[in-house]
């Protein structure tokens, strides 16, 4: 995958965006329950303006409340009432859903800063960036803890996630990366203890490998997760008070957290064909207590029986260690760009 073209536009015109935010009264007839206030909910931007600071053109929204935004590198397509949009071709989560008002749409301040500005302008973060030089790679479960299990083919995911790791370390250790291993074999490591490993190891990336399982055995695809920003409610939390979701040690990251799984996810669903389930936030442990970079990765369902199939064989395993590497190596490209040309 190769460096995305940056367009090299201040940032600081956001601030026309924000100062829309008290003017507007006028919204558009999408809202079903009339009953329900005018206007966009406290700490939302209409997107338009923030977009064309960015050199992203606005398309006029439609009656349903779709519209796209793009330019000759990105294109974004949201809609009125959705988490999700599409960047790219691929799915992506923010952390609220975009709201039609005033005849286009308007996303959290929140999107907009940690999710939105990264993907597309991440040399904005350039001073941040740290070289990957170490990746600590950690195998989910192990020991005691068998993680999800695919019964009739007696195939644990503590196993495969081990397979993969090692896979993995030794296609990075071909390009030049150090790598560190959570486990090398079947043995618990508590989730606190395998942040703390990378942290004390210097590690400039963490990558945490997992399989999926489901009730639903028709659940399939793969899926990418990153530390939910502070004040934002996580992809499967559509409740919590935000003012209890407070700052974690990853949120330090949170910028190169999306940008490396944006690369990675990518990656994964465009070297295994599998459903592309999305790019998601949580506040897993891992990630939640992550010093640098970090990403969990769910790799596939072993609850879906052609899929635990698949994932039963060696050379899927290969496939998807390689893509996960593929993923790597493009963030580590873009960050070493970014050094490059300071």
């Amino acid at each position: 995958m190769g460096l995305r073209r940056l367009i090299p536009l201040s940032f600081d015109q956001l601030g026309l965006g924000l100062a829309l935010l008290g003017g507007l009264t006028a919204s558009v007839s999408i809202a079903k329950d009339n009953s329900k206030p005018s206007g966009p909910p406290d700490g939302f931007v209409a997107l338009a303006p923030v977009m064309r600071g960015w050199g992203i053109t606005a398309q006029r929204m439609s009656v349903e409340g779709a519209q796209t935004f793009g330019n000759v590198w990105n294109t974004l397509e949201m809609q009125h009432d959705s988490r999700e949009f599409n960047f790219n071709g691929l799915r992506v989560f923010m952390g609220e859903g975009a709201v039609a008002y005033s005849g286009e749409l308007w996303a959290s301040r929140i999107d907009v800063q940690k999710l939105l500005r990264p993907l597309l302008r991440p040399q904005e973060f350039a001073p941040e960036a740290r070289p990957v030089r170490k990746i600590m790679i950690d195998a989910g479960h192990g020991g005691k803890d068998r993680g999800t299990f695919s019964d009739p083919l007696s195939l644990s995911e503590k196993k495969v996630a081990l397979d993969v790791a090692l896979r993995l370390e030794a296609i990075l250790t071909q390009q030049g990366f150090a790598v560190e291993q959570i486990r090398t074999d079947d043995v618990f490591v508590a989730k606190g203890q395998r942040a703390l490993m990378a942290q004390l190891a210097e590690a400039d990336l963490f990558v945490s490998i997992h399989f999926n399982a489901a009730g639903n055995p028709n659940a399939r695809g793969t899926e990418t997760y990153v530390l939910t920003p502070a004040h934002q409610r996580s992809t499967g939390d559509a409740s919590s008070p935000i003012d209890e979701l407070g700052t974690e040690s990853g949120n330090a990251s949170d910028a190169w957290n999306i940008v490396l799984g944006e690369e990675v996810h990518r990656a994964l669903i465009n070297r295994l064909g599998t459903v592309d389930r999305g790019l998601k936030r949580a506040r897993f442990a891992v990630l939640r207590l992550a010093k640098m970079p970090a990403i969990l990765i769910e790799a596939g369902f072993l609850s879906h029986e052609e899929e635990a199939r698949e994932i039963a064989s060696p050379t899927r395993r290969d496939e998807i260690a390689e893509a996960m590497a593929n993923g790597i190596v493009a963030y580590s490209n873009q960050v070493q760009a970014f050094h490059s040309s300071r």
